[in-house]
């Protein structure tokens, strides 16, 4: 558990969040929080943990343990699929369903339901180090519904960055995670227009 508390103080600083924001996405206590991070708090329900990586977007198994060895067992129990990996080059041109597995050059192991899920590997121009770094797999949901503040991938002609999204007013915001870069206001409408995708990210696999 000590080795959790790290991570997710790690993850939470990388990404931005003080433990009073990581409270508000995950509904966990600001004093529980705390106290995790600092190796107290012991014998966590997965309930919990689930929460907490929500919060952060990241997937459970990345605040848990390494991927690699998730996955193998996942593998052992029959219960992963495979799942197409692809460049992110490939999604302006793609058309759901099936298309990401006719671009798809390898697939990896993951437990998605949605059908469409694909890996996108990132690429120099949207890495977040040292969170999300060039050759990761972002788990990608094309039908997860997207909710106020989900991790999301925004790809226009001008911009593709990895950001939050939230919903003030009639607008969208695309908040990105790389604080360097400018949020992004867009008509709500705008999202199912084809000149902009904004697709929700589901995991990260290092």
């Amino acid at each position: 558990m000590e080795n959790l508390g790290k991570r997710l103080k790690y993850y939470r600083e990388q990404i931005g969040l003080s433990q009073i924001d990581l409270s508000e996405k995950s509904g966990i206590s600001q004093a529980s929080i705390a106290r995790i991070e600092s190796g107290k708090q012991k014998n966590l329900k997965r309930e919990t943990m689930k929460r907490l990586a929500d919060g952060l977007g990241i997937s459970l198994t990345q605040l848990m343990e390494p991927l690699m060895v998730v996955s193998e067992e996942e593998a052992a129990y029959g219960l992963a699929r495979a799942v197409p990996v692809i460049n992110i080059k490939d999604i302006d041109v793609m058309k759901w369903p099936g298309d990401s597995a006719r671009k798809a050059e390898t697939f990896e192991a993951s437990l998605s339901s949605d059908r469409n899920a694909f890996y996108l590997k990132v690429t120099a121009d949207i890495t977040v180090r040292p969170v999300i770094e060039e050759g990761d797999l972002l788990l990608i949901e094309p039908a997860a519904e997207i909710g106020e503040g989900d991790m999301v991938l925004f790809l226009s002609a001008e911009k593709k960055c990895l950001g939050r999204i939230f919903y003030p007013y009639d607008n969208l915001l695309i908040q990105p995670l790389d604080q360097d870069l400018p949020p992004t206001m867009r008509r709500k409408k705008e999202k199912g227009r084809r000149s902009v995708r904004i697709l929700r990210v589901s995991g990260i696999k290092k």
